[in-house]
């Protein structure tokens, strides 16, 4: 099973490239959806987050607004969410790919934000960086998506520079330009990525 770990900052078009690859038989595995289902849905989870982030589990949920409250006034407390969250949402990742396995699929892609910033990149045959201008990326996240500035400089400010994400990544895909034109530069990474040999899960998962 080929591991693609698809990358790249805030409003670069991550979600929409990952999702091509669908159209190839790959399965796609969402960090921050998986996140999203924990909040909701995982108890163990919940109450751990509500014990280090008091007041932060609303109805058996985690309120992901009084939890963006708390780490805003203190951005420092992210580690400890952090140290939660990426021991849950690996089983969680290593459990989809079984069944990427299971289906005898062509590959996985693994749309992970952090992805070099926790050295993930590490734990995969490939890393795909996902680029875009960042007169696009601001549009994108302040008029289509309407987030607040701050919100936006603080989410930029926890990622690593694209300059230093450039340098760690195996491919690189825009998305400044047309939706049909990133789904011809995806099908030609497909093709590309048929020549590469997995590894990755044999050698850091499957055991």
């Amino acid at each position: 099973m080929l591991l693609v770990g698809l990358t790249g900052s805030i409003g670069m078009g991550k979600t929409t490239t990952a999702s091509m690859f669908k159209t190839y038989g790959y399965g796609v595995y969402n960090a921050d959806d998986a996140v999203h289902y924990i909040y909701e849905n995982d108890q163990k989870i919940i109450d751990q987050i509500n014990n280090k982030f008091p007041g932060s589990k609303v109805d058996n949920k985690i309120d992901r607004g009084v939890l963006r409250h708390i780490l805003t006034k203190d951005p420092k407390k992210f580690k400890d969410l952090e140290n939660i969250i990426h021991p849950a949402t690996r089983l969680y990742q290593i459990n989809y790919i079984k069944d990427c396995i299971n289906n005898k699929l062509s590959g996985c892609i693994l749309d992970i934000p952090l992805l070099f910033e926790t050295r993930g990149e590490e734990y995969v045959d490939i890393s795909l960086l996902v680029l875009a201008s960042e007169e696009t990326q601001k549009k994108r996240i302040l008029e289509d998506r309407k987030l607040p500035i701050a919100v936006f400089e603080r989410i930029k400010g926890q990622q690593m520079p694209d300059s230093e994400k450039k340098k760690k990544a195996n491919f690189i895909i825009s998305t400044d330009h047309s939706i049909s034109a990133t789904e011809k530069d995806v099908e030609r990474l497909v093709n590309e990525f048929s020549k590469i040999s997995p590894q990755a899960w044999d050698k850091y998962y499957n055991n």
